[in-house]
C-alpha cells in the first residue's frame, strides 16, 4: 500500500529514524536527508523540514513544485513568518505527524491547496 512520498529533511539521526518509521508504518515511502537538498530531489506529495536545516535559509527552491511543506518546529512562534503549509510542535507527541501528513496528502491528491 502506498499512500503517497514525503521527503523528509532533518539533521537529526534518531527524528529521522522514528518520523521514516512511522510514516512507513502507514504506507508511505519517504525519502529522509540530512541536508537542505540540492535541485533536481525526487517528486513527492509532501515534505517536512526540521527547523535546525532552515538556519538563515528560505523555502524557495523547496517551494517550486508548491506540495506541502511541513515544518517541524521546537519554538513553532518563531516560524509564523515563513511560508509554511503547517507547523508541527516538536518534541512530537501521539500521531502529530501521520495526521498533519495525511491531510495535506489527500487534500493535494485531490487538487487541493493543503491548508491546515
Amino acid at each position: 500500500m502506498d499512500s503517497g512520498r514525503v521527503h523528509l529533511v532533518a539533521p537529526d539521526d534518531e527524528l529521522r529514524r522514528s518520523v521514516t518509521f512511522a510514516l512507513a508504518a502507514y504506507g508511505y515511502s519517504v525519502t529522509a536527508d540530512l541536508l537542505w537538498p540540492a535541485d533536481g530531489h525526487e517528486p513527492f506529495d509532501c515534505m517536512l523540514v526540521d527547523e535546525r536545516v532552515l538556519k538563515g535559509k528560505g523555502l524557495g527552491a523547496m517551494r517550486k513544485d508548491r506540495r506541502p511543506v511541513l515544518l517541524l518546529a521546537y519554538k513553532p512562534a518563531l516560524w509564523d513568518h515563513l511560508e509554511v503549509d503547517g507547523v508541527i510542535a516538536m518534541p512530537l507527541t501521539g500521531e502529530a505527524v501521520i495526521q498533519a501528513v495525511e491531510a495535506a496528502v489527500t487534500s493535494t491528491a485531490r487538487g487541493a491547496k493543503y491548508s491546515p
